[in-house]
């Protein structure tokens, strides 16, 4: 019923948001990682999804322009709630590849 009322509206329906914020946050986990890793080694787990967050946006943005260019105009409007929530989507993913906030083991000196 939902979809009949987004249809008569020309308003999008969730599924189809979804799916867009699904393929333009497959499509950006891998460049914030690449960006990102060097960095967030010694940041806490809160330092690292900021950090994560404020860099993965020019990433998210340019991959979402790409995929919603292909979308309908309804679609198109929604470019911000679109960046927004795959930003909070690859956030996890992110932080799992690079392994913020797993226990590390440390090496103690050597005493000499």
């Amino acid at each position: 019923m939902y979809q009949g009322i987004a249809k008569l509206l020309n308003k999008p329906s969730s599924e189809a948001i979804d799916a867009v914020v699904r393929q333009v946050a497959e499509q950006s986990v891998e460049g914030v990682c690449k960006q990102v890793a060097a960095h967030v080694d010694e940041m806490t787990l809160s330092e690292a999804r900021g950090y994560v967050r404020a860099r993965a946006a020019r990433i998210v943005r340019r991959q979402a322009q790409q995929v919603i260019s292909r979308q309908p105009a309804a679609i198109q409007e929604l470019t911000d709630v679109v960046v927004r929530a795959a930003t909070e989507r690859i956030l996890p993913a992110v932080l799992r590849q690079t392994s913020v906030g797993v226990p590390r083991a440390f090496e103690l000196p050597m005493a000499a």
